[in-house]
């Protein structure tokens, strides 16, 4: 883990514009954490939006596709 995250294992606040948040979460899950906080954080209190990448519709994929042939059977019942 970086030296700049710093996740607690107590409930409280996170801070989603920290930089590091994704880090932080990912390392919360790797430890099973019900709950974490950013505390001890230094970035606690940053308030920059965080870089994401962009998802338009058309990147997405669907969860699942229904196959035409069930809206037909559907109509004969």
């Amino acid at each position: 883990m970086d030296n700049n995250q710093n996740p607690v294992h107590t409930k409280g606040d996170r801070n989603v514009f920290c930089p590091y948040y994704r880090n932080c979460l990912d390392y919360a899950v790797e430890l099973q954490w019900e709950y974490w906080a950013c505390l001890d954080c230094q970035h606690t209190q940053k308030e920059m939006l965080v870089t994401d990448v962009l998802l338009l519709p058309v990147d997405t994929d669907p969860y699942y596709s229904l196959s035409p042939s069930l809206y037909k059977q559907a109509a004969i019942i």
